[in-house]
């Protein structure tokens, strides 16, 4: 895999990281009903997902 490839992965990584972090944001600030709340939680285990995905590409092709 080229090096830009691997920029790539890395750049979606902070990526994620990023819409996590937001995830979390709008968890702490407490203005959600259940119905968004399970949503989010849905939304968080998929990046979570994702993210742990892309780190084992990078540490396969490193």
């Amino acid at each position: 895999m080229e090096r830009r490839d691997l920029l790539f992965l890395e750049s979606a990584i902070q990526a994620i990281d990023e819409a996590l972090q937001a995830v979390g944001n709008e968890v702490e600030r407490d203005r959600l009903d259940e119905t968004s709340l399970s949503r989010l939680a849905t939304v968080e285990a998929e990046l979570r997902r994702s993210r742990l995905a892309l780190e084992k590409i990078v540490r396969e092709t490193s």
